[in-house]
C-alpha cells in the first residue's frame, strides 16, 4: 500500500518540500519517501501536481507517519496548512494544523489502516 501526501491548493512547493525533507529525516521512514509529479489529467489546465509518495510497511509504520505529520504541522508558520493523505485504493483523509489533535491522529491511523472492501 502506498500513501500519497499532498497539500491543499494555495500552498507553495516550498511547504511540500519542507514536509518531504521532514519525513525523509525520520529513521523509520527512510527509503520509503519519494517525490512525485503527476501531469494534469485530460481536460485539466495547469502545471504538474506534486505530491509525496510514502511506501507503507508493516508494524508501526502508520503511527510513525501520523506522528511525524502531526509534529511537522505544529511547527511555526504552518497554522493554515492542510494535508491530504490518500491510499492507492482511493481512501482519503484531510488534516490541518488547527485540528491535528491526538484524536485526529488516531482517526488518521484508523482510516488509513482499514482494509479495502
Amino acid at each position: 500500500m502506498d500513501i500519497a501526501l499532498s497539500l491543499s491548493p494555495g500552498h507553495n512547493r516550498t511547504d511540500l518540500e519542507s514536509l518531504f525533507d521532514w519525513l525523509q529525516a525520520e529513521k523509520e521512514l527512510r527509503g520509503r519517501v519519494s517525490w512525485k509529479e503527476a501531469p494534469p489529467k485530460p481536460g485539466e489546465m495547469g502545471g504538474m501536481a506534486e505530491f509525496i509518495l510514502v511506501a507503507a510497511g508493516s508494524g508501526g509504520f502508520l503511527s510513525v507517519l501520523a506522528t511525524s505529520v502531526q509534529t511537522w504541522l505544529a511547527q511555526p508558520r504552518r497554522s493554515n496548512i492542510k494535508i491530504r493523505a490518500r491510499r492507492d485504493d482511493g481512501v482519503e483523509i484531510e488534516v490541518d494544523a488547527q485540528n491535528m489533535t491526538d484524536e485526529r491522529v488516531q482517526e488518521l491511523l484508523r482510516k488509513l489502516s482499514e482494509k479495502p472492501e
